[in-house]
């Protein structure tokens, strides 16, 4: 694995490198504030080894350390002091050292108690006089020197340990990072999935484009510029003599296809003729996925006759051509569904189609199945004058990618390159508050690609209410008398009514009250302009309306 390769992996798996870092670090920052302090006491001795030999007065020195930190000053100092010490802690407990060039002596130990670290070495330094004599008494030297022995230079000094907080959270950070860079290295080494367009080279395969989603998410229909930018460029990075054969009369036809299905090919063929129709080139895009059609809920279609009909000799092409992007876009649809999806893509029609349709459309792309599993995008590459090969970024294992580009140089189909697919499962499909991304996105096979790429068509806005509506429930009857509506012409242009209640009827005592509506002298009929619906269904009559109440008899004939 190259540097570069490398860094691209630690930046694309980074929670492999900060999670170790953090777990280091944390673990040591909590084992170094749990231990309790140390207290180190020192006492400095001045040897007298009564000889002028170098080599003597080291090996006495040497001799002088190894009693020191031996069971026997131990035993004598768990003797003095009692328990809790035990003999195997003294001895851990206790150090010495010589100052390089000179006869003195240091004797250290350490403990969490400063008292305790003081007697010990009080102690033991006593013990090794006393054993010292005992086992080298004083007598006079061969050479007439001072004889041997051992003298306090300096009494015991008591200080507190300095914290090791900072080292040890850095050692361990260091670690956790060697560690997490081990790991990247090895996940990379075993990895067996497309993951970068490097992979993708490695494999022999020319990538075209990526398509990813970055940037700001679809908000209020508005439509996202890097996945737009994405499909753009995939666009301009189709080789060029794909597009050349126009000049010899008739277009050219692109089969997008993938090894596995959920790939994302029919995301991808949507996508790229969305870029391609904004060049003012006349596009076709064919569903002829007849195992699983895709694009009818990417373009909001309706189903209905479809390339299968046409196949089968039960229809025209020109009877089935769908424009669902008010003229921007020309769909084929899959057509009815048919049991046996393999032998109706295996008639002798489909290479006379796709030559009909080339002659017809600049670019003809065509959504197809998988290459693995069933043979319709082999019989659909032989008919077709290139392949572009969908591939999803860490899902496609490598090993199915080779054997996708055998299978096309088998059936003679021309590999124009590969797009790594970078979307993820659901893309936004509803309108989010500024700064937000949606709280439900729409799932892949849903118009929310085209919403993201489009944007979101214009909705007529609602009518505005009329004014001083008539709204609530109304109960009618076929008593004329009790319920009678008529309009007169007055002078003016308005019409104006007056709703007056009737006298109560002893005789029909239901609890409800039956309203007249009875209008003015002079007032004109109603046209039929002047009614209309208020958007929920309710009839309205726009005017003027007085209430009024009349108990005169005479009103009630009228």
């Amino acid at each position: 694995m190259e540097l570069r390769e490398y860094v691209r992996a630690c930046r694309r798996r980074w929670a492999w490198i900060i999670v170790p870092v953090l777990l280091a670090a944390g673990i040591a920052a909590g084992l170094s504030l749990s231990q309790e302090p140390a207290y180190r006491s020192s006492m400095v001795l001045f040897v007298t080894t009564g000889s002028g030999d170098p080599d003597a007065r080291a090996s006495r020195l040497n001799s002088y350390i190894a009693l020191l930190t031996g069971p026997r000053v131990a035993q004598n100092v768990v003797a003095k002091l009692g328990p809790p010490l035990t003999a195997d802690q003294v001895q851990k407990s206790l150090s010495a050292e010589v100052r390089a060039g000179t006869d003195l002596l240091v004797v250290t130990a350490k403990d969490s108690s400063a008292d305790r670290s003081r007697s010990m070495v009080t102690t033991a330094t006593a013990a090794l006089v006393a054993l010292a004599k005992k086992l080298d008494p004083p007598s006079a030297a061969a050479d007439g020197g001072p004889p041997p022995q051992i003298t306090v230079a300096q009494e015991a000094v008591t200080t507190q340990e300095p914290g090791n907080l900072a080292r040890n959270v850095g050692f361990s950070a260091v670690l956790g990072l060697l560690v997490g860079g081990v790991g990247v290295a090895v996940r990379e080494a075993a990895r067996k999935t497309v993951a970068e367009e490097d992979d993708l080279r490695r494999l022999g395969i020319g990538t075209v484009g990526v398509i990813s989603l970055t940037g700001r998410w679809a908000r209020s229909g508005q439509a996202d510029s890097a996945l737009a930018e994405a499909f753009r460029r995939l666009r301009s990075l189709l080789p060029a003599d794909l597009t050349a054969e126009r000049t010899r009369g008739h277009g050219t036809s692109l089969l997008i296809t993938a090894a596995n299905p959920k790939e994302g090919t029919t995301a991808v063929a949507c996508g790229l003729a969305i870029a391609l129709a904004e060049t003012g080139a006349r596009v076709l895009l064919v569903d002829a996925n007849l195992r699983s059609p895709g694009v009818g809920r990417y373009l909001s279609m309706e189903g209905g006759p479809g390339l299968a009909d046409v196949l089968a000799g039960r229809a025209q092409v020109n009877d089935v051509l769908r424009d669902p992007l008010q003229g921007r876009l020309t769909v084929l649809p899959p057509g009815e569904k048919r049991h046996d999806p393999g032998q109706v893509l295996a008639s002798p029609r489909l290479a006379t189609t796709v030559r009909d349709l080339t002659s017809r459309f600049d670019v003809v792309l065509v959504d197809a199945p998988p290459l693995h599993g069933v043979a319709d995008a082999a019989v659909l590459g032989k008919v077709t004058d290139g392949a572009l090969l969908v591939v999803r970024a860490n899902r496609t294992r490598t090993a199915d990618v080779q054997r996708s580009t055998d299978l096309l140089e088998r059936i003679g189909a021309r590999l124009v390159g590969a797009v790594l697919n970078a979307l993820p499962r659901r893309l936004p499909d509803s309108p989010a508050p500024p700064h937000e991304r949606p709280a439900f996105p729409a799932p892949m096979d849903s118009p929310g690609l085209v919403t993201t790429l489009l944007g979101g068509e214009d909705e007529p806005e609602d009518p505005l209410p009329p004014p001083n509506p008539v709204s609530g429930r109304a109960r009618v009857t076929a008593d004329l008398s009790h319920s009678v509506i008529a309009q007169r012409k007055p002078e003016d242009s308005t019409t104006t009514q007056r709703i007056v209640p009737p006298k109560p009827q002893p005789e029909e005592d239901d609890g409800t009250a039956t309203q007249r509506i009875i209008p003015p002298p002079k007032v004109p009929a109603v046209d039929s302009a002047a009614v209309s619906l208020n958007g929920h269904g309710k009839a309205v009559v726009r005017g003027k309306a007085t209430v009024a109440e009349d108990d005169e008899p005479g009103d009630r004939d009228e």
